[in-house]
């Protein structure tokens, strides 16, 4: 039976974690439970490799910024469970990936890599299996659960660009996104680095198509 005794300091921080670690920390709760990650932490997956350098995109003619051709210009291991688990899928591919079929095929394999790391760290316990009923994940390092919530729940700022691009991530999904006065489509930030913007949007369009959000 794993401790599950409460941390209420954390051992890591959020500058040691990738962008889907950063991600599935601060999920909101589904039916009073932290819920498993699924297409909105390959796109965390996809944009943090971009930002890292691992890959690059290509935006397409004439098609939706998800047409985006993404392409591995290093496929050595970041060292980060998650980004290698999405990065190993784009090596062995051998070609380029357009960025919809990327975050719909990768969500699993990174949504189990993330888990597997942040459990590997002791900051979860899981309980039950994603695709489970009951299927969820239990807070062990509430500190770091905390802090990684209230980032989000503040306004997007320029000193901390990371948080604002897991706020657009939320934003986009399914989860994290609900219309008001008239609004049809989610904001996209507009400060991406240049070398990572055509992947961001391509990542965030199809998130936001796949998961039933556009309408």
């Amino acid at each position: 039976m794993p401790n599950c005794d409460l941390n209420t300091r954390a051992d890591v921080t959020t500058t040691t974690l990738s962008l889907p670690e950063e991600l599935q920390l601060a999920l909101p709760p589904l039916t009073g439970h932290l819920r498993f990650g699924a297409m909105d932490l390959a796109v965390a997956a996809i944009i943090d490799l971009a930002l890292r350098g691992r890959l690059v995109a290509k935006k397409s003619r004439f098609g939706q910024p998800s047409s985006a051709a993404l392409t591995v210009v290093d496929g050595s291991p970041t060292g980060n469970l998650p980004l290698d688990a999405a990065l190993e899928a784009f090596v062995a591919r051998g070609k380029p990936w357009k960025v919809y079929f990327a975050v719909t095929d990768l969500w699993a394999s990174v949504s189990e890599a993330t888990t597997a790391s942040l459990v590997d760290r002791g900051v979860f316990v899981v309980h039950g299996t994603p695709r489970g009923r009951d299927g969820h994940l239990e807070p062990v390092d509430v500190y770091l659960r905390e802090e990684a919530v209230a980032r989000l729940e503040r306004e997007p700022s320029p000193d901390d660009p990371r948080a604002a691009m897991l706020l657009d991530i939320r934003r986009h999904s399914a989860w994290g996104w609900s219309p008001k006065g008239g609004l049809r489509r989610p904001p996209v930030l507009g400060d991406y680095p240049e070398n990572v913007a055509i992947t961001a949007r391509g990542a965030l369009s199809a998130l936001y198509i796949a998961t039933g959000s556009a309408v």
